[in-house]
């Protein structure tokens, strides 16, 4: 194959082990190295701007496939399970469309105002394993209403027991009888028997019409009918694991900017006084006023996107970027190389909210320069109900908060799994009209307002469901 150029790496083990040692700075040095499109080793090619991600992200399902993570789930077994899993994405995508996401904005944020309120009696606070927690609990509602106390927990102890295995410098087959695979293989089995169980349970009940995202999977399709158990449940577990990982890395990241951005924090901490209510339910309506809020966490996301390289793989012979690929070559999508390019944001590496304002005074980025979830077909189904709980986490917490960094800590980019800001611990000081404010319980009602939820303008969000 005519090969993009790239770093020659060591004779006998290529540029692992560079990579290994720093994987952010190897794939920016070498992006700006060589260019739009280069070659990591053999069998792996990086695609490093606009143009070329957005293609093989377009190109996902034609000509590049997604990756399998390590619990191989059996989505390409055969024909009919390639079916299913393929009806399952689209009844989760109906599921998570963004104007289901907005009628859930109550209980969000809810949810949110209670545990944040509580955040303050414990002075200083590792806000990604707070939101974790928090996401979790949001995640299993989502899946599961009223039944989700029947999972809770489980998702976390099987994110716990993959996070070994993710960060193994080396990639092993998931048969290998080790210690960490099997701690994998016992948390993957008791998160599927729970879900398994609330299946089997509201199928006794007769409770198949909820509007939770099992209730969306349990209804036939015309063209696939309806979904098998196995299905289900891996796509709940799958669900369960993506609801809690991203959304608190990104949060983690936007509390890191503002604890060295006091101006900032004071114009949302204003701004969320305004917007929200000081009790009684928050409604999309106010959800939608929060706009300085939404373009930092969006800004956040520019800087550290915890989704900060997707893989795909050529599923035949194709080409991309005038270079041919053979069937199996690895391509990676560095999003967070695209993303600090100079080229598409000028003074990237500077955190600016008003780089997106909407009256488009800010700098024009080419289509496919902010992937912080993806693009085509394969764009991150949780889109909506991630902002959403970003937004509103980041409102709630600098309205009642003044946020500084604690003495002696570093926070160190992780970019194991998804990019997460280890090492990230804040110390939450009460402002003075949150201590005169009387604490109590916001209440859930049903979404109301006319207001829409504030557009980020993702080229890949444009009529898609996350």
């Amino acid at each position: 194959m005519n090969r993009p150029p790239g770093p020659p790496g060591d004779r006998l083990a290529g540029n692992g082990p560079a990579y290994d040692r720093d994987r952010l700075g190897f794939m920016v040095e070498m992006s700006e190295r060589y260019g739009a499109i280069w070659s990591f080793d053999r069998h792996i090619v990086v695609a490093a701007d606009p143009a070329t991600a957005g293609e093989v992200l377009l190109r996902t399902n034609t000509d590049f496939g997604g990756e399998v993570d390590f619990l191989h789930r059996k989505q390409k077994e055969n024909a009919a399970t390639q079916r299913q899993w393929a009806s399952s994405r689209a009844a989760r995508m109906r599921g998570m469309r963004p104007s289901a996401m907005q009628m859930k904005i109550p209980l969000i944020a809810a949810r949110m105002a209670e545990a944040i309120t509580a955040w303050g009696d414990d002075g200083d606070i590792d806000v990604v394993a707070r939101m974790r927690t928090l996401t979790s609990g949001l995640g299993s509602t989502l899946c599961f209403s009223r039944d989700a106390h029947l999972v809770d927990g489980l998702e976390q102890e099987l994110f716990d027991a993959l996070l070994p295995v993710i960060r193994s410098p080396i990639a092993l087959p998931s048969w290998l009888p080790l210690p960490r695979h099997r701690r994998v293989g016992r948390a993957n089995r008791a998160l599927e028997r729970a879900v398994g169980r609330v299946i089997e349970l509201r199928r006794v009940e007769g409770r198949t019409d909820s509007d939770d995202l099992l209730g969306v999977l349990a209804r036939p399709t015309g063209r696939h009918g309806p979904l098998s158990d196995r299905v289900t449940c891996e796509t709940l577990a799958a669900t369960l694991l993506a609801a809690q990982s991203a959304p608190s890395s990104g949060f983690g990241w936007t509390v890191h900017e503002l604890t060295g951005h006091p101006e900032v924090q004071e114009r949302i901490a204003a701004e969320a006084a305004a917007v929200l209510p000081a009790s009684g339910p928050i409604t999309q309506a106010h959800y939608s006023g929060l706009e300085y809020t939404a373009r930092t966490v969006r800004e956040a996301l520019r800087l550290w996107p915890p989704n900060w390289v997707y893989a795909r793989h050529a599923l035949h012979r194709t080409t991309l970027g005038g270079y041919v690929l053979e069937p199996g070559t690895k391509v990676m999508v560095p999003s967070y190389v695209i993303q600090r390019d100079g080229r598409w944001f000028p003074d990237p590496l500077r955190f600016d909210p008003d780089r997106w304002l909407p009256d488009g005074s800010g700098p024009a980025a080419p289509q496919y320069a902010y992937l912080p979830f993806g693009a085509g077909p394969l764009v991150c189904m949780g889109l909506s109900w991630s902002l959403i709980e970003m937004t509103l986490a980041t409102a709630l917490l600098v309205r009642d908060f003044t946020l500084r960094p604690v003495p002696g800590t570093t926070v160190v980019p992780d970019p194991a799994r998804e990019l997460t800001p280890s090492g990230l611990t804040v110390r939450l000081a009460a402002r003075r009209d949150r201590r005169a404010r009387p604490r109590e319980r916001t209440g859930v009602v049903a979404a109301g307002g006319t207001g829409r939820v504030a557009d980020f303008g993702c080229p890949m969000s444009s009529g898609s469901a996350p």
